[in-house]
């Protein structure tokens, strides 16, 4: 069967404009808040908040570890949910609302005891999470099931963190003269009444994003047990290689983004003006790294590209500890460069090769496993932002960081500037070293692409097919 033949397939055909962009804008409305939450949420917890870093750090990393559990489970009721809206598409419906006034509830400051404190920001983290958790594997998990083409594929993913870098810009340009305006002198006031907006913004978004998708393929009705699909994912060889590139290549990004606002505020000792500059840089970059990530996988492969970025991403991480913190010109340099060549890989390559594994196993066990495939990708991203989160405040717990000192000790400095440049260095050089047995490149995916079409065909009728809807295509 010939790659022609196969693309008549209603899975392969071209999407619209309206679909990209629809698509992407689900992203930017989770952006709208997952961005104060890499960004802000530990700066929050202990400048705003008043919590103690240790204490921080046990709150990130327990309740991303109750994720191990709830991840799976959701990624299986996606698997089983049948609407005539499709599997994944009803639960950014569902979920849109409870996601914008978690967000409000999750940055509302009551007046309690410490304890209270204590108490009320565990539960809040822990509803969030549960939250995010029922809103992006159904979201993330779509990108599968919207076409097959690997072309409209990426297509669909650089319009996606194109306007996840928007949001983010959003964000992170806003979110600290905001909370300064609205609060009138209160950040903790201003912190809640900005997250009204955020969470209004990204349940729009959301919902935007749901009535301008459509879900394309089409599996059978899936009745074998949670525990069942587990072993059979586990099965899927390069799906363990891939939740582990996963976590490497968003733990940099996460450390890198918590420590900013201290590397900024401790560490080059700028203005709140020139905070909020250096932070929405940091995310225009990642903007234009999304718009070119496009072109060079048109020309190049994927993988080879995402190792060879990873290394030099790994160089330049190492070259930031050499820097001196207030010179402006080499320190932008790196970082410009840094941020584009981050969300190349770590966007559109990164989330296609998610989509690439679920058709691996697809093709190789005869049985479409979407929602637990993207459940294990975003707990090993959830992982990196709480592992992230966890060591950012344990280091600065370690160091003697005291919060809202204008001048940090030496040690507490030297722990910033680590965690600006050398934690990162060490996860991008794993990640290097781990995706070279990362079979899926471009050549394998378009055996697959066509095996996978062939099998529909010798299927011979549309109610037994793995894709139900599918129409047969004669070559």
């Amino acid at each position: 069967m010939s790659n022609t033949a196969a693309e008549k397939h209603s899975y392969y055909e071209r999407l619209s404009l309206k679909e990209k962009i629809g698509y992407g804008m689900g992203d930017a409305g989770s952006c709208m808040i997952w961005s104060v939450l890499a960004l802000y949420l530990t700066w929050f917890y202990t400048d705003v908040y008043g919590l103690d870093p240790a204490i921080v750090g046990t709150l990130f990393l327990v309740i991303r570890v109750f994720d191990a559990f709830s991840d799976p489970v959701m990624g299986a009721i996606c698997d089983r949910t049948r609407t005539r809206w499709g599997k994944f598409r009803p639960w950014l419906l569902w979920m849109a609302v409870p996601f914008g006034l978690g967000a409000v509830l999750m940055f509302t400051t009551p007046d309690l005891s410490m304890n209270g404190k204590i108490i009320y920001a565990w539960i809040t983290y822990l509803v969030m999470s549960l939250i995010y958790t029922a809103i992006n594997i159904p979201y993330c998990s779509v990108a599968g099931v919207i076409t097959l083409n690997p072309k409209e594929r990426m297509g669909c993913l650089s319009w996606r963190f194109f306007l996840n870098g928007l949001a983010t810009l959003i964000v992170s340009s806003s979110i600290l003269p905001l909370t300064d305006w609205l609060g009138d002198g209160s950040r903790a006031s201003g912190f809640q009444l900005t997250m009204m907006i955020m969470g209004g913004a990204a349940t729009l978004m959301f919902l935007f994003c749901f009535f301008s998708i459509k879900e394309r393929v089409v599996s059978i009705k899936n009745n074998e047990t949670l525990r069942k699909d587990l072993k059979d994912i586990i099965k899927n060889d390069q799906w363990l290689l891939m939740i582990s590139i996963t976590f490497l290549n968003v733990f940099p990004a996460f450390i890198r983004g918590a420590v900013t606002i201290y590397y900024a505020t401790y560490v080059m000792q700028a203005s709140v003006g020139f905070i909020t500059f250096f932070m929405a840089l940091g995310v225009a970059c990642n903007m234009l790294g999304s718009v070119i990530a496009k072109p060079l996988t048109d020309r190049f492969d994927k993988i080879k590209l995402f190792r060879i970025i990873n290394i030099i991403l790994g160089i330049l991480s190492f070259a930031l500890w050499f820097v001196d913190p207030h010179s402006l010109t080499p320190l932008l340099a790196l970082f410009i460069v840094i941020n584009i060549l981050h969300l190349i890989q770590s966007g559109p390559i990164l989330w296609a090769m998610m989509s690439d594994v679920d058709d691996y196993g697809d093709w190789k066990l005869g049985k479409r496993l979407t929602g637990i495939s993207f459940a294990g990708n975003l707990f090993m991203l959830k992982m990196g932002l709480a592992v992230a989160g966890a060591i950012v405040a344990w280091i600065l717990s370690y160091t003697g960081y005291i919060a809202n000192k204008p001048q940090q000790n030496t040690q507490a400095l030297q722990g910033i500037i680590m965690m600006f440049s050398l934690l990162p260095m060490v996860s991008y050089f794993i990640s290097a070293w781990i995706v070279r047995y990362f079979k899926l490149n471009d050549t394998f995916l378009e055996k697959i692409k066509v095996d996978l079409a062939k099998r529909e065909l010798q299927n011979g009728s549309a109610q037994t097919q793995e894709y139900k809807d599918v129409p047969v295509v004669k070559c």
